[in-house]
């Protein structure tokens, strides 16, 4: 699979095409020249690493041997950070190299925050220097088999005895059980555990705890914790989701996490500034799948615009040969607004970012005003793009017909890793409620937008008028002007879903079961306004960068078929804030036409993702365009084709050939 072959002529052509320099669409994607010249001298670290080269492609492994894989590379790659003078570097580039969940992700993506996030100073002189070091490895238990998104419904219980200064720790029956938490199955020796804090006879809420799981030398389950691994799921083989069942385990006092909230050794319980403070290591969570949204959908629409380049089928002119399905319309409609979609992931987890540092500043300052919005434009952002990142990727796996269903093609995988980030961290129908939920009391004033918010125009009742529609706005233009309608139906949704809940507690209905009979509409007016912010800061990020004129030509029109892709989809919603029908025709036009002048640089805009056929690991989308010659590499690697007479015959089909029925 990762012997080199020439490229093949038909991307030769299609790189020839560019009217954009395709590096700097990389630096610009990378963030700067310097940044994606220290992200391949990383890459080849193991590009150019025999240890990390698979000798028969992953797929054909069990799953205890994709576990091992994953581990032993994940090892290698720690040990390589060690030799960095800054360790956090291999950070960027080792989720590419490892293509799916590992038995350690969740060590650094939740427990090590969770550590910074809750635990006091002196727990943190504690436990993070063999954290970070990996002397210990942890995970992060929250969810249960009876209870996820609904946190305050979790039913471990910390009852802490006040006689011997401890917190007893207890899943009380069966949907108590902590499940789907990873590395917990097999890896993990400790847990910071979420649990119901009881002291004094009262209880507190849901409080961090760090437990240890397993015996630092034997690695065998400590007294009182039955630990394992949940089986097989959809994706993710290589990690090992777990299960917890804690039967009165004791912990010292000082296990709980003690930064915000605390207990005193006489049990009095000490209450943290605001409720929020427990926001911290979710929100962190959720801005990092943004990153790894955008990364998947760019493995994904990178292997099936290769692969539409590369493959031909039936003809547009009768007798006129074969054609490359890149050129069917309906094949870029479906590909091209998906490039738009990498572009606006990657601008948004950058502003994002952004948001959050300030807010972890304003945090150390007592200041506790920028979080709740951080927390609702968090929240909806991560249901809205984890739907449209795993729609998008199973889109690009239709795209590729019938090779798209095969594993080697990568699809499956990206499509498995992706769909499954619209229920963890919190289920996406949730999150769209809980973004509706704050803007709402926004409109009251219960809580308040940010200064410089983008989302300040929802506040006046009487929606701003929108422009007619002007089809001869095209590229940057053009995308500016579709924004305006964007905003009047996010505004539209918002107030009309307001108007429902007092009408339907005018009716007689408590506030309670109102919001219950509204969801449906609830949800469309937060997926209405996260779609308007994606917009703004979508054309935003193209206009403000600093690039030339032929790749700002080209960004504005991905930008403005996004956007236009965006209303054509959902008419209803934009033909009530001020789209005429006839515009339709019109946007038809406009859409025919950017699909035509994007063509040419479709694979110069997926080869700018500058993705190493390591990172794809797809035998469909490789740099060279080889894909029939890798398919068939890959069937001949296949397990069953070792024997070209399988035990099976013997036992099942011989008997069956011969008998004389």
């Amino acid at each position: 699979m990762n012997r080199k072959r020439p490229v093949c002529d038909q991307l030769l052509q299609e790189r020839a095409k560019a009217t954009f320099q395709t590096l700097e669409l990389t630096y610009l994607l990378d963030g700067d020249e310097e940044k994606t010249k220290r992200r391949k001298e990383l890459e080849k670290l193991f590009h150019d690493d025999p240890q990390f080269q698979d000798e028969i492609p992953t797929v054909y492994l069990s799953h205890e041997e994709a576990y091992e894989n994953a581990l032993s590379k994940t090892l290698k790659i720690y040990q390589k950070a060690l030799d960095l003078s800054d360790p956090r570097e291999i950070l960027t580039v080792a989720d590419a190299i490892l293509h799916d969940a590992t038995p350690v992700h969740v060590h650094f993506v939740m427990f090590v925050p969770a550590l910074m996030g809750h635990a006091n100073e002196e727990q943190q002189a504690k436990w993070l220097p063999d954290a970070l070091t990996m002397r210990i490895i942890g995970s992060y238990a929250q969810t249960e088999l009876g209870h996820g998104t609904f946190i305050r419904g979790l039913e471990t219980t910390a009852t802490y005895d006040e006689t011997t200064q401890e917190f007893v720790l207890e899943t009380p029956k069966l949907s108590s059980i902590k499940w789907w938490p990873g590395s917990l199955g097999k890896t993990a020796n400790h847990a910071v555990v979420m649990a119901k804090l009881w002291t004094k006879g009262e209880c507190y809420g849901i409080h961090p705890f760090m437990v240890q799981l397993r015996d630092l030398n034997t690695h065998q389950p400590l007294p009182g914790i039955n630990v394992g691994e949940i089986g097989p799921k959809m994706g993710l083989r290589s990690a090992d989701n777990g299960f917890l069942k804690l039967d009165k385990v004791r912990i010292p006092r000082d296990n709980m996490l003690m930064k915000n909230a605390q207990v005193t050794p006489d049990g009095t319980y000490i209450k943290p500034r605001s409720d929020k403070l427990n926001y911290g290591t979710m929100v962190f969570v959720r801005v990092l799948l943004l990153d790894m949204l955008a990364f998947n959908i760019s493995r994904a629409v990178t292997i099936a615009t290769r692969y539409s380049a590369i493959r031909r089928q039936s003809e547009i002119v009768a007798g006129a040969g074969e054609t490359q399905i890149l050129d069917y319309q309906a094949q870029r409609y479906k590909l091209f607004p998906l490039i738009g979609l990498c572009h606006v992931l990657r601008g948004m987890f950058t502003i994002l970012m952004e948001m959050y540092k300030q807010a972890n500043t304003d945090l150390e300052r007592g200041v506790l005003d920028t979080l709740p919005e951080l927390h609702a434009i968090s929240s909806g952002l991560k249901a809205l793009c984890s739907d449209q990142a795993s729609k998008g990727i199973e889109v690009c796996r239709l795209a590729c017909g019938g090779h798209g269903f095969m594993l080697i093609s990568g699809l499956p995988r990206l499509y498995a890793t992706t769909v499954a980030a619209c229920t963890y961290e919190g289920e996406n129908t949730v999150l769209y409620l809980q973004t509706s939920r704050f803007l709402l009391k926004c409109l009251t004033g219960q809580h308040k937008l940010g200064q410089h918010s983008q989302l300040k125009f929802l506040l006046n009742p009487v929606a701003s008028p929108v422009q007619p529609f002007n089809k001869q706005l095209y590229g940057l233009e053009g995308a500016s002007h579709l924004v305006q309608y964007y905003a009047a139906a996010a505004h539209r949704e918002l107030y009309f879903v307001e108007a429902k809940l007092k009408r339907l507690q005018a009716e007689g209905l408590t506030s309670d079961n109102a919001w219950n009979s509204s969801q449906v509409d609830l949800c469309r007016a937060s997926h209405a306004c996260i779609q308007y912010y994606l917009a703004k800061n979508y054309v935003e990020w193209v206009a403000q960068n600093k690039i030339s004129p032929e790749l700002r030509t080209v960004l504005a029109q991905i930008c403005q078929l996004y956007l236009l892709q965006g209303i054509y989809e959902n008419l209803g919603r934009f033909l009530q804030v001020g789209l005429k029908t006839e515009d339709i025709t019109s946007m038809s036009d406009l859409i025919t036409r950017l699909l035509d002048d994007i063509r040419p640089n479709a694979v110069p805009l997926v080869d700018s993702f500058d993705l190493h056929d390591m990172v794809l690991s797809s035998a469909l989308g490789a740099y060279d365009g080889q894909v029939y010659e890798r398919m068939y590499e890959c069937a001949l690697q296949s397990p069953l084709n070792k024997k070209q007479v399988v035990d099976a015959y013997g036992k099942y089909l011989e008997p069956l050939f011969k008998s004389q029925l």
